[in-house]
């Protein structure tokens, strides 16, 4: 069940311990054994190496196939299932998990096609939900063909070791826009987390000091209340083996302004009902203090699978006193999973996810806006915050336009595995405005920490009037705007000439805003303070499509890239609705003379460009604005030492993001 998938108690990490020519009843034993400690990855390898030695042993390549399914190992799955022939006694049900394994695995049309033929074959005597849940899994691959993207534009990115590990990470809480609760198995037990933000990274996770001992079990999800003091989670059993079940329950502690805990208590049957699961809880704050709480469970009466529930608490005095739990209704949940609930109360939205609506892959992200028993119809987020792999887990970092996102997607050339869950960071650009940018030394080029930024917003009338003013301990300097906003930005640095420039948001509030300013050493030696400013600066839209002007050439500042500016890249004068170029690799510095580029040179012109929030470039070769041509290009890309290379593919200029061609 999908508490597995959540809390991994019960799912084996890859941990190998197997030989490849141990004879096949060693093999299957050394499976068996596996499966009793809860190492299924393991399990499944020592199957698939028995059924090599004995192909006619179809059971255990099925029993492998099954394994691979359950640590998301969609490729080998599928690969596995593919050979097994229709068995309706033994295995009624083939077809489904063949082509829910290639669906996740993102071969949409080879799970239509067997996820149609299995529909008009099938003829058990659930003929019925099955084929709800077909029709379900076909209408999510139309939704995926379609190529539909949120109504929001979003960066996603995958943050490093502060916070993603090999182990799994899941279950993000965002305290504040700089600070994020979550839970990981690294070490071997499933405990809370904490990180923040500083100068563009994360740091170390550590656990939050004070925050109780969880001695039988592990930590599962949790949601603060509005004043951040009251905390509520889920702890689960953590029993392993072939026939264990996870039992989970919902708990509740508070923290004082000190920063102690107290410990957790149990909350009431209304709640955690005996024989059932209760899990993901998420909390919203009423204004006398009560707290509304939507869970999952898979208590008696629901549509199926996991639900989504509320429950209220009734007397503001006592914080146990919650109200027998109403299900959501049949808008919101389906005979399958519904999952991680979160409430934005400023737009009345309810955020979950499901893998009984159609999805991409299994669990996508939704919504639904209205509150208990009047939700209107969900809406599916679309790509990028959804993917063929399982999404779920949003949490909203209120009034900062981030939000975090677990997810076992593969992701670039990071994180090529399924097998795992990882944090991901959002950043909702519409209806947002950010200002963001580097500040250099003139110079060196290095980036210049220390400097004052002030920033001005002028009224329709022509004054000014000052927002904030901030000294940022690195270059980089970040301000929330307004949509339809004009903006004066002010940088002063005691030793250099003060730099302003002035900004103006889009209606829409879309996009990233700001300048990279290069400042000026003050001569004279005199304190920047009342010397008129001047400043250069590079305009930061062009670092994604620098134009030419023969003979000379625009140059770029690089925000990612600490010392003097890189050589320029180029690009066709005039922007192609669709091109593609091929990426070869991700480094810190770029250097276009190196030998090692040598053997691409003949695809294209070289060009760099930053990776958003890390001290990484991308390097990419070649224009093509014909899909072909393209493909071409990346296989004799790979064959010339670059074998990880990939295409990327350009909308009027602008990344879409990697593709296969």
């Amino acid at each position: 069940m999908l508490l597995c998938l959540f809390f991994l108690f019960s799912c084996g990490g890859p941990r190998a311990t197997t030989q490849a020519e141990l004879p096949y009843n060693r093999l299957i034993k050394n499976a068996e054994a596996e499966i009793r400690i809860g190492n299924y990855l393991a399990a499944a390898k020592n199957y698939q190496k028995a059924y090599n030695q004995k192909p006619r042993k179809k059971d255990v390549l099925f029993k492998a196939a099954e394994l691979y399914t359950r640590v998301r190992d969609y490729k080998k799955a599928a690969d596995a299932y593919q050979l097994l022939e229709a068995d309706e006694q033994n295995w009624p049900l083939l077809g489904l998990q063949y082509g829910r394994a290639l669906k996740q695995d993102g071969r949409y049309e080879q799970a239509r096609r067997q996820l149609g033929l299995f529909r008009e074959s099938y003829n058990g005597a659930d003929r019925t939900i099955v084929t709800e849940i077909i029709n379900n899994e076909l209408a999510g691959i139309r939704l995926a063909q379609s190529g539909i993207a949120g109504q929001e534009a979003v960066d996603i990115d995958r943050p490093g070791r502060g916070i993603n590990t090999s182990a799994e990470e899941f279950g993000p809480v965002a305290v504040a826009g700089d600070q994020l609760f979550f839970t990981s198995t690294a070490g071997g037990q499933s405990r809370l987390y904490q990180s923040r933000l500083r100068a563009r990274e994360w740091t170390k996770a550590t656990v939050p000091p004070g925050f109780p001992v969880i001695a039988e079990g592990g930590f599962g999800t949790g949601s603060f209340s509005a004043d951040g003091q009251v905390f509520f989670f889920t702890i689960c059993s953590g029993l392993t083996g072939e026939d264990a079940t996870n039992r989970c329950d919902i708990f509740r502690g508070e923290r004082s302004m000190s920063g102690g805990w107290t410990q957790p208590v149990v909350l009431g049957p209304a709640v955690n009902m005996p024989g059932s699961n209760n899990a993901f809880p998420a909390v919203v704050t009423d204004a006398e203090g009560r707290h509304l709480l939507y869970f999952a469970s898979d208590r008696p009466g629901g549509r199926g699978g996991l639900d989504l529930y509320s429950s209220f608490q009734q007397d503001p005095n006592d914080p146990l006193s919650f109200a027998s739990p109403v299900n959501l209704g049949s808008i919101v949940n389906t005979v399958s999973d519904e999952v991680t609930p979160t409430y934005d109360v400023g737009e009345g939205k309810l955020y979950f996810s499901s893998n009984g609506h159609p999805g991409f892959g299994g669990l996508d992200v939704f919504r639904s806006v209205g509150g208990p028993g009047v939700f209107s119809a969900v809406e599916n987020l679309g790509e990028p915050i959804n993917s063929a792999a399982d999404d779920y887990g949003l949490s909203l970092a209120v009034g900062s336009g981030r939000a975090y996102l677990t997810s076992n997607r593969a992701y670039e050339e990071e994180k090529r595995n399924t097998t795992e869950s990882d944090i991901y960071t959002l950043n909702f650009r519409a209806g947002r405005a950010r200002l963001k940018a580097i500040i250099y030394d003139n110079t060196t080029g290095s980036e210049l920490g220390g400097s004052e930024v002030a920033l001005f917003e002028f009224s329709p009338e022509g004054g000014a009037k000052e927002l904030e003013r901030r000294i940022f301990p690195t270059g980089v300097y970040d301000f929330e705007l307004r949509p339809a906003g004009k903006y004066r930005v002010v940088i002063s640095r005691d030793g250099y000439q003060s730099a302003e420039y002035q900004v103006e948001t889009s209606a829409t509030g879309s996009s990233l805003y700001g300048q990279p300013v290069l400042l000026r050493r003050n001569i004279s030696g005199n304190s920047s303070q009342g010397a008129r400013p001047t400043v250069e600066v590079v305009d930061l839209e062009r670092v994604e499509t620098p134009t030419r002007t023969e003979p000379q050439e625009t140059t770029i500042v690089t925000p990612s890239l600490p010392g003097p500016p890189p050589e320029p890249a180029s690009a066709p004068k005039n922007i192609d609705p669709v091109a593609y170029r091929i990426q070869i690799s991700a480094e810190r510095s770029f250097n276009a003379t190196d030998g090692r580029f040598e053997s691409v040179r003949a695809f294209g012109n070289l060009r760099s460009e930053p990776i958003p929030g890390k001290l990484l470039q991308r390097i990419t070769v070649g224009y093509f604005t014909d899909s072909d041509a393209a493909k071409s290009a990346l296989q004799r890309v790979q064959l010339n030492g670059f074998s990880s290379a990939f295409a990327v593919r350009y909308d009027n200029g602008k990344r879409f993001g990697m593709i296969r061609l």
